[in-house]
C-alpha cells in the first residue's frame, strides 16, 4: 500500500515555480522547480518562464493517456515546452533567453519503483534500516561551487547585503546557464534537444523499501551546519521524516528569516520555492 504527503511553499519570488505531479491513480508522483530566463520574461497573464515550464510538464503528465517509459514521457514534455517557447518568439539560440524546469519524478509499479530526473531536484530512498539511499546528485553543484566560494569572499571582505554579493556572482550565474545541456555543465529540462542526454534514470526494487522523498532545491538544508559525522542526505532525509515535511520546511523558513541577507548561509536568494512529496511504503502482513 503506498500513502503520500505534499507540500510546496512560495520563496520569495513573484510566482511559486515549483509544482508538484500528484497522480496517485498511476502511482505517479514528481517534483519541478522552474528556471526562468535571465533575460526578464512575464507573459500577459503576468507569468513567469520558470512559472510557465513547471506546470507545463506538471499538466502533462497528469493528463497524458499512455504513461509507457518515463524518459519517452519527458522526452515529449521537453519538446512542448520548445514548442511554447517558439510560440513565445523566444530566440532558442540565447540560452539566458530559455525557460526550464528540474525534475525528479516517480511511479510506484509492482516491481519496483521507476525513476527519472534532470537538474537539481532530488530523489531519497530510505529502507527499513534507515539506509539512505539518494538515486540522483545534483547536476548543478560544481558549477554553483565557484559561485559560493566568491560569495564567501565577499562577505569576508566586509559586504553586507544580498545584493551587494549578487552583483559580484552574475558573470559566474550567467556563464553557468550556457553550460546547460553541454558536456561538463548539467541537465536541465529548457525544449534543447540535447537536453535528453542529461537525463538520469531507472529503476530500484521494493525489497525493504519503506519511503520516497521527492526535494526541489529550496528543501535542502544549510550543509554548514549539518553535523559532519552525518552523511548530508541522510541528515536531511531523517530530518524531513522525524519532523514531516510542513514543520522542516517551516523551520527552514524561521532560519533563512533569521538571515536576511544570507551572510550566515550562502544562497542566492534569502528563500527559495519548497516543494516535495514523500512517499510511505506500508507493508501488507503476511
Amino acid at each position: 500500500m503506498v500513502t503520500y504527503e505534499e507540500i510546496t511553499r512560495k520563496g520569495v519570488g513573484l510566482l511559486n515555480e515549483d509544482a508538484i505531479i500528484s497522480r496517485p491513480q498511476a502511482n505517479l508522483y514528481g517534483v519541478l522547480d522552474g528556471v526562468s530566463s535571465l533575460v526578464p520574461y512575464l507573459n500577459s497573464k503576468k507569468e513567469t518562464g520558470g512559472f510557465i515550464a513547471a506546470n507545463l510538464v506538471k499538466n502533462y503528465f497528469e493528463s497524458v493517456a499512455e504513461l509507457g517509459s518515463l524518459a519517452d514521457r519527458l522526452v515529449e514534455a521537453n519538446d512542448l515546452l520548445r514548442e511554447q517557447m517558439i510560440l513565445e518568439n523566444i530566440d532558442l539560440r540565447k540560452k539566458d533567453e530559455l525557460w526550464g524546469a528540474a525534475a525528479a519524478i516517480v511511479r510506484v509499479q509492482d516491481d519496483g519503483v521507476e525513476f527519472i530526473q534532470t537538474g537539481d531536484c532530488m530523489i531519497l530512498a530510505v529502507y527499513d534500516d534507515d539506509e539512505v539511499r539518494p538515486l540522483t546528485r545534483r547536476q548543478v553543484s560544481h558549477l554553483e561551487a565557484p559561485a559560493f566560494a566568491k560569495w564567501q569572499e565577499g562577505i569576508t571582505k566586509g559586504l553586507k547585503s544580498r545584493k551587494e554579493l549578487h552583483e559580484t556572482i552574475i558573470e559566474t550565474i550567467k556563464k553557468n546557464r550556457y553550460q546547460s545541456n553541454t558536456d561538463g555543465g548539467y541537465g536541465v529540462l529548457n525544449g534543447e534537444e540535447s537536453a535528453v542526454r542529461f537525463f538520469e534514470y531507472g529503476k530500484i526494487n521494493l525489497t525493504c523499501l519503506k519511503h520516497i522523498l521527492l526535494l526541489t532545491d529550496g528543501m535542502f538544508w544549510p550543509s554548514s551546519i549539518v553535523m559532519e559525522q552525518s552523511s548530508y542526505w541522510t541528515a536531511v532525509a531523517h530530518k524531513i521524516l522525524n519532523r514531516g515535511p510542513h514543520l522542516y520546511a517551516q523551520e527552514l523558513i524561521e532560519l533563512e528569516e533569521n538571515d536576511p541577507e544570507c551572510l550566515a548561509y550562502a544562497r542566492f536568494k534569502k528563500s527559495d520555492d519548497k516543494t516535495a512529496v514523500v512517499i510511505n511504503f506500508s507493508k501488507i502482513a503476511p
